[in-house]
């Protein structure tokens, strides 16, 4: 038996990261996520790859994403503002 593995790198995760808190000042208003899109299509990238039948191992982290509930609390645990701030979702494809 083979096993596939993926792994999501300390760079990657940088890159990650800073799509998910860059902002655009708006004023009066407050602050506003400038690339938020990007980024949920970045996660939606990774849970199609756990959803395949890949292990994907993060770098400096314990444990693996190898389910869609390890996949999902991963995400959320680190990016927990998008699913009550953002339209689209990293669980679907269609929004």
């Amino acid at each position: 038996m083979s096993y596939r593995k993926h792994t999501i790198t300390i760079e990657m995760l940088k890159e990650l990261d800073a799509l998910y808190e860059e902002t655009e000042d708006l004023g009066a208003l407050g602050r506003r996520p400038v690339h938020w899109g990007t980024l949920v299509e970045e996660l939606r990238k990774i849970r199609r790859i756990v959803e395949a039948g890949v292990t994907v191992k993060v770098e400096g982290e314990e444990g693996v994403l190898d389910t869609w509930q390890s996949f999902y609390e991963w995400a959320h645990g680190r990016y927990h503002a998008l699913e009550d701030g953002y339209d689209s979702w990293i669980g679907d494809d269609n929004s």
